[in-house]
């Protein structure tokens, strides 16, 4: 295969596998690539190395596709440039980024760096942080839990071959739950009183969402603060109480329901164990957030 063959094929592939993008490789930069995919219904992580490559996407290739998700992006080897509007930051290794495709970015690597990348839905940052979260960058993945979650990324690709698909969508979406759990304590830590009183609310609801009477007044009294602080901190967040149950609730059904753990758990008990009154509204509400019934995801796991 020829240079510009060899090239022509990768970058079908890149815009194929991510988004719409140019891929620009410089005069003379030749050399051996290499890509493994992992994918799922689901999710998806890619890992490559390849000579240098500058991979840009602007407002016309948002257009053409209407891709709309995140990509965490991590080099375990080299160096990448990373910018996004007027913010510009070079990652290498034990730091990642996370990228937004409906955001023009200009991505480039050094010769034969190795990089890293998660695909992770929109609603799925948005639903577990609830704010506009458009390029985070540099995130730390060398210690605490950064570290945790380079591990998790490295243990997955490492043992792909000896985990069925659920197993590996299971390893994948706590992966993202870190990271969203990572961004989110970054965007405490850089907040104000109200938003360590959102941090705690939503630990809480996680913790509690199976709860049935789960409401601001049991949330207040648990955590030692007024319906009115609750209030004013989710507002702040662009959320309510109510809002913020049903999501951790539906969450919550959505593991059991992959989970072979619950097979023989009828979805009517499984709503009421979910913290859900009613199964219609639970399913109603599932398929709104999931685009799918608990039945159909509840088949496509077994």
């Amino acid at each position: 295969m020829t240079p510009g063959e060899s090239r022509e094929l990768w970058r079908r592939i890149a815009t194929s596998y991510q988004c719409n993008m140019t891929c620009d490789f410089p005069d003379g930069d030749e050399g051996t690539s290499t890509l493994t995919r992992l994918r799922t219904e689901r999710n998806q992580v890619l890992a490559w190395r390849s000579p240098q490559v500058r991979y840009r996407r602007r407002s016309e290739h948002m257009r053409e596709d209407g891709i709309d998700s995140y990509v965490l992006l991590l080099p375990v080897a080299g160096a990448v440039d990373v910018s996004v509007d007027f913010s510009r930051t070079t990652l290498r290794p034990g730091y990642g980024a996370l990228i937004a495709t409906t955001q023009p970015f200009d991505v480039t690597h050094t010769h034969h760096a190795r990089l890293r990348a998660v695909t992770i839905e929109r609603r799925t940052i948005h639903h577990r942080l609830n704010k506009a979260t458009e390029f985070v960058a540099p995130i730390d993945l060398a210690a605490g839990l950064g570290g945790v979650v380079h591990d998790l990324l490295d243990s997955a690709l490492r043992m792909a071959d000896q985990l069925s698909s659920n197993q590996f969508d299971a390893v994948v979406d706590r992966l993202i739950e870190l990271v969203c759990v990572l961004v989110g304590t970054d965007m405490v830590n850089a907040g104000d009183h109200f938003s360590e009183i959102e941090a705690a609310i939503r630990r809480y609801v996680r913790d509690n969402a199976h709860e049935p009477d789960l409401n601001s007044e049991m949330i207040a009294a648990a955590l030692g603060w007024s319906v009115r602080q609750i209030q004013l901190a989710l507002q702040r967040a662009g959320t309510t109480s109510r809002e913020l149950i049903k999501e951790e609730r539906l969450s919550l059904a959505h593991d059991r329901l992959v989970s072979p753990a619950y097979n023989q758990t009828t979805i009517t008990e499984l709503a009421h164990r979910c913290g859900f009154a009613s199964p219609g509204r639970f399913s109603t509400a599932f398929r709104e957030r999931f685009g799918m019934t608990p039945r159909e995801l509840r088949g496509t796991h077994r």
